[in-house]
């Protein structure tokens, strides 16, 4: 049933060719969907938030987002990413890697952001769950440095991911997946229709650990993830940063939750637009 699941979400999105990406190469030979019992899915970034949860506020040059982070999912990515936010490695980090409304990296310890930083110099293992996905608005661990030699893993770079239009198609497709001996639906209904009406990057699914969810901000989103970038280097042309992230505790009177602005997404035919842009350049070079 692995390559099932992997191939079901590789349809969603033919984003193989976007850029020239490592980000977007083909599906990860780690990809995680292959264990995944979806029988026992929750979809938690559906629910709100508990009291008391980890938060990350961000100040960004753009406005401030707010996520809140699955520490119960996630830990060794968390323990990472709340170190270096306490020693303010992440203040005036910029965002090194922009798509236009597809994703947004930051969190390197180089200019080039093919480096990054944990607390013994190791890479730390994804921590991928049936429970969490790439909605807009979802943080994700990242480690790759244009090789494969870093698939799996995540380091103190981590991306927020924007919204790829699902359309009609996309969504039978998925819903075409059986298990081979029940004939079953193999991906949820709830969870195809969560990946539509909350807009979603579903091609990232099971490639890269998910550990946080923007809850407020949004505006702040897309402004940093519609920014234009080179095509070179997907480098934004004007740089926007992190300012500062601040850690503290979920509480509802503190902290409001926003429905995401899912009607702002990539379409299909600006994929298909950049998809072939990406590889009339990659013949060129």
């Amino acid at each position: 049933m692995k390559k099932k699941f992997i191939a079901a979400f590789a349809v969603v999105l033919s984003a193989a060719m976007l850029s020239g990406c490592s980000l977007f190469g083909a599906q990860q030979s780690t990809n995680a969907m292959g264990s995944y019992n979806f029988e026992e899915m929750r979809l938690v970034q559906l629910e709100e938030p508990a009291e008391g949860m980890d938060v990350a506020v961000f100040d960004t040059t753009e406005g401030t987002m707010t996520a809140v982070l699955y520490t119960e999912y996630a830990p060794n990515t968390i323990s990472n990413f709340k170190k270096r936010a306490e020693e303010g490695f992440y203040n005036d980090k910029p965002f090194f890697a922009i798509q236009k409304g597809i994703y947004g990296i930051t969190g390197a310890s180089n200019d080039e952001g093919t480096e990054g930083l944990t607390e013994d110099g190791n890479f730390i293992p994804n921590e991928c769950s049936v429970d969490l996905w790439p909605f807009k608005g979802a943080l994700l661990g990242y480690s790759t440095n244009g090789t494969k030699n870093n698939e799996g893993y995540s380091d103190s770079r981590f991306f927020f991911a924007g919204a790829v239009e699902m359309t009609d198609d996309n969504m039978e497709e998925l819903r075409g997946y059986t298990d081979t001996e029940t004939s079953k639906q193999v991906i949820p209904e709830d969870l195809i229709a969560a990946l539509r009406s909350r807009g979603s990057v579903a091609a990232l699914a099971g490639n890269y650990t998910v550990f946080g969810q923007v809850i407020s901000g949004f505006d702040t989103l897309d402004k940093i993830l519609w920014r234009e970038s080179d095509p070179n280097n997907m480098r934004p042309k004007e740089e926007v940063k992190i300012l500062s992230v601040k850690l503290d505790t979920y509480s509802k009177d503190k902290y409001p939750v926003e429905e995401p602005t899912a009607d702002k997404y990539v379409t299909a035919e600006e994929l298909e637009t950049a998809e072939s842009n990406a590889s009339s350049q990659a013949q060129s070079n």
